[in-house]
């Protein structure tokens, strides 16, 4: 399955896509660039360099020509995109890189570049929702309890919400989501729902 949700953000060159599968044709010929992913609260700047980056959740780029990967099967995949001066970014994030402090590393990397953050478009695309993502009591004291619900003496844990609050507490305003949740959508991989191995893989590069 191919999923795209570049008309979510501002900009008729910024593409953004998912799939279920690897497409070899996506990316029009740029460099490809990736990340580890431990669920660490590790963000680089990449370039023609360093286009692998181990323990590594967070990549930046200034570079046109690169292409920004990043696999998710719940956590949340979080897109950057400023026009100018010109930044490229993903984010992978669940609750143990939330609660490490990813998105305040991320806006470091960000400030290198960019002076103005609220000038910057961030995606949330494709991850859990809140009702499904059920979580140990002891998530209280991670997280505010504005970010948790409880029913039936079960925790769930809204990753979306804990996101956008550290993201305009940051001064990053401009903040959107696809509102698909993977746990309920079947064309999405899920762990908490198949404990699968797979993963979504989603792109963001400038044509």
């Amino acid at each position: 399955m191919f999923f795209e949700f570049s008309k979510k953000v501002k900009s008729k060159k910024v593409k953004i896509i998912f799939s279920n599968e690897q497409i070899d044709n996506i990316k029009n010929g740029k460099l490809e660039a990736s990340m580890e992913q431990t669920h660490s609260k590790n963000v680089k700047m990449v370039d023609k360099t360093n286009l692998f980056n181990e323990n590594t959740d967070g990549i930046f780029t200034i570079n046109k020509d690169i292409c920004l990967k990043v696999k998710t099967a719940d956590c949340l995949p979080i897109f950057f995109y400023n026009e100018s001066p010109f930044i490229l970014g993903v984010v992978h994030a669940g609750w143990k890189g939330l609660k490490r402090g990813i998105i305040e590393n991320a806006y470091k990397v960000i400030k290198m570049s960019i002076k103005d953050a609220a000038s910057i478009q961030v995606l949330i695309g494709p991850s859990i929702s809140q009702k499904n993502y059920e979580v140990q009591d002891e998530f209280i004291d991670y997280f505010e309890n504005k970010f948790i619900a409880s029913k039936n003496d079960k925790f769930f844990l809204d990753l979306k919400a804990v996101a956008k609050s550290e993201l305009m507490d940051l001064g990053i305003t401009n903040v959107s989501d696809t509102a698909i949740c993977t746990f309920e959508n079947e064309y999405y991989h899920s762990y908490r729902r198949d404990k699968t191995s797979k993963r979504l893989r989603g792109w963001i590069y400038y044509e």
